[in-house]
Formats: C-alpha cells, sequence, structure tokens
C-alpha cells in the first residue's frame, strides 16, 4: 500500500510540476516575435481580418505578429503548417470554414486533424454566405429561385471560387435543403466567380459580403438574402435564408484563431484573453461591419464544440451531394 500512495504523490507532484512549468511559461510570454499564418493568398477576407488581428494583437501583446500568407488546397496547406509546428504559442493560424471543418469530409488522406493536431483559441469572426444574382437577373427573391429552379432541374447554375470551398458547399446545401437539381461552376478564385454572375453567365451564388461589395456598391450584383439567424449590419435591408422562406438555412465562412495542439493551456488562455478584448473595440467593429464580418469571440472550450459540430454538418452535405476532390 505504501508504493501505491508513494506512487500516486508522485503522480500528484509530477502534475503540480507540469502545471507550474506551463503557468511559468505563459508569465513570460510572449519573448519573441509570434507568426500568425493565413492559409489564404493576399487581399481576401480571412487575410483583411488576419492581419488586423495581428496588428491588434502587436499592440497588446507588446510584440511582433508577423503575418505569414500560405495558400494553396482550400486553406489546409497554411493549416498543416501550423499543425505541425512547434506547440509554443509562437505560431498561430487563423483558419477558416474550408481548411478545418470542410476539408475533414473531401480528403480521405488529409495530413491533420483538426480536432487532435489544432487546440482553438477563438471562433473570432463569422462571415455569412449572401445569396447573389447579377442585376439584370429575372430573379428577385430566394422564392423566385426556388420556383424556377424546381421548373427547371440542372438548368440553373452557381459559381464557387473553387471546388470543395465554402461558396460550392454552400450552394450544395441550398440545393439539398431546398430539393432542387442546380449545376456547380468552378472557377479560379472569389473576384472571376462574381464577375460571371455580372456578365450573366451563372444564375445565383453564395459568396461573401466583402467578395460581392464593389460590385454591390456599383449596382452590378443584387444581394436577396443572407445566410445567417440575424441579418447584417452591412445589409440591414436584405432578409435572412429564413426569413425569406428556407428555415434554418446557416452557411458561413468563419475564422478561428488555433494553435498546435499541446500549447500550453495558459498560454491558449492568454491569447483568447487578447481576442476577447480585441474584438470589442469600436474601429475593429467598424472595420469587421464593412466587410460583413460578425465577431464571435467564442471561449476555447466553445470553440472545440462549435468545430466538432461544423466537421459534422459539412460532412454530411459532402456525402450527401457526392462532393468528391479525387
Amino acid at each position: 500500500m505504501a508504493g501505491g500512495w508513494r506512487a500516486a504523490l508522485g503522480a500528484v507532484a509530477l502534475a503540480a510540476t507540469a502545471w507550474t512549468g506551463a503557468a511559468h511559461a505563459a508569465d513570460a510570454y510572449p519573448s519573441k516575435p509570434i507568426t500568425l499564418v493565413i492559409p489564404f493568398s493576399p487581399g481576401g477576407s480571412t487575410d483583411i481580418l488576419g492581419r488586423l488581428l495581428a496588428q491588434k494583437l502587436s499592440e497588446s501583446l507588446n510584440t511582433s505578429v508577423v503575418v505569414e500568407n500560405k495558400p494553396g488546397a482550400n486553406g489546409t496547406i497554411g493549416v498543416d503548417r501550423v499543425a505541425k509546428s512547434a506547440p509554443d504559442g509562437y505560431t498561430i493560424v487563423l483558419g477558416d470554414v474550408g481548411g478545418m471543418s470542410m476539408a475533414p469530409g473531401l480528403y480521405p488522406k488529409l495530413p491533420y486533424n483538426p480536432l487532435k493536431d489544432l487546440a482553438p483559441i477563438s471562433l473570432v469572426g463569422r462571415s455569412p454566405l449572401v445569396l447573389t444574382v447579377g442585376n439584370n437577373s429575372p430573379l428577385k427573391s430566394l422564392a423566385d429561385l426556388t420556383g424556377t429552379a424546381k421548373a427547371n432541374p440542372g438548368k440553373l447554375n452557381y459559381p464557387s471560387s473553387g471546388t470543395g470551398g465554402p461558396n460550392h458547399l454552400g450552394g450544395a446545401l441550398y440545393a439539398i435543403q431546398a430539393q432542387v437539381n442546380v449545376t456547380h461552376v468552378p472557377y479560379k478564385g472569389s473576384a472571376p466567380s462574381v464577375v460571371s454572375l455580372v456578365a450573366g453567365e451563372t444564375d445565383f451564388g453564395f459568396l461573401t459580403a466583402v467578395t460581392i461589395n464593389s460590385q454591390l456598391k456599383a449596382g452590378n450584383v443584387r444581394a436577396l438574402a443572407v445566410a445567417h439567424n440575424t441579418r447584417l449590419p452591412a445589409m440591414p435591408e436584405v432578409p435572412t435564408m429564413d426569413e425569406a422562406g428556407l428555415k434554418g438555412f446557416t452557411a458561413d465562412a468563419w475564422f478561428m484563431a488555433a494553435v498546435p495542439a499541446g500549447t500550453p493551456q495558459p498560454i491558449i488562455d492568454r491569447l483568447y484573453r487578447e481576442i476577447a478584448k480585441i474584438l470589442p473595440q469600436e474601429d475593429v467593429k467598424t472595420k469587421l461591419d464593412a466587410v460583413g464580418v460578425l465577431p464571435s469571440g467564442l471561449s476555447p472550450k466553445e470553440s472545440v464544440v462549435f468545430l466538432n459540430s461544423e466537421i459534422n454538418k459539412w460532412r454530411e452535405v459532402i456525402k450527401a451531394a457526392k462532393i468528391t476532390l479525387d
């Protein structure tokens, strides 16, 4: 029995030592520049939000936060880069819905598991997809779209910035819930997909507000509905999909800050506290409103729950729509 007590006490002491070490690491953190990996090219929604976050974190943590753009494969290259980095809090990814929740259902040989290889810090923001048509389109509402699609199976088409991305799966989710047959047309990037709507090459699309912003202001496209449970401050006159008639339809191009699994919890908590203080700042809210991003700020535990639910949701959509990237 004495040996058992000694083993138990030893385990307690070891755990206490580990916690003390982690707490000390958090106290000393950060002691060098931090790298924030953006899994996309400069200029898009993730990059805009990431650079704003990097600037604010630099100020609040009193250290340099260097942005590293690592685009490719629907955001998975950048996420993988961080998943395989040292778990010390000095490499962070601002992952998106594609690389963190859609990829597990799309790539049979995905080199990382978002739930096992990453530790979420916070769901930073959500950019709801917007049901959009060209300004010359005869479709004036969601009801028009669904009615026309049902009357003409397979004839209406929608663009995306690439197969397997949020625009593609947003359209697939719509087809499933509205019980219509529509055709996906992939483009190489967001800009060509918007141009296709303006030119009438495609009939409708589920695009982010930042993607359609300039064309919307120019009067070249129209927003019919927002795929979220609340309206966007940037376009308060546009109804939600629920209000427009498709109950419970939501599809966001969201953004989540995460570090490699194994990063000391006190460091994760420190980063979360800083992000939670940044998001409510007036200048941050103004910039996010302008690009259609709704600040979130979920805690690490809440972010894990959210990520798990999103992985399950999109895996079911991918399976039902029989989408493959082979």
